[in-house]
């Protein structure tokens, strides 16, 4: 079950509409503190799909929160300084947006492995 985290309304129907086309089950919200409470209350997630920039709560602090599955560190910013950022955030893996499944299979592979 992966938790996608996402501003960007479109952007996270279309995350959690690729990942379930991989029969991956999905659970969405659109910033970090709901994503913490959502986790605090019981559901368990393999994997975390997080934007870099969000509401309230960003995704460079929720490692910090206590959050410990593998984390996908997904921004539309691509320069080398966000990705150290997100990386040292303790991201397991960064993706630049949009998704693609050909970079996201084989990432999916990777965290499941």
């Amino acid at each position: 079950t992966a938790l996608v985290v996402d501003g960007d309304t479109t952007c996270r129907v279309l995350e959690q509409l690729l990942l379930r086309s991989y029969g991956v089950q999905t659970h969405g919200v659109d910033n970090g503190r709901d994503a913490v409470a959502l986790i605090a209350s019981g559901v368990k997630f393999n994997l975390i799909i997080i934007d870099m920039i969000l509401p309230v709560l960003n995704g460079l602090e929720i490692r910090d929160m206590g959050v410990h599955c593998k984390m996908l560190g997904v921004t539309a910013c691509s320069g080398e300084s966000e990705r150290q950022a997100f990386l040292a955030a303790g991201v397991d893996v960064f993706i630049e947006k949009p998704l693609d499944p050909e970079h996201l299979v084989p990432i999916l592979r990777e965290l499941d492995g």
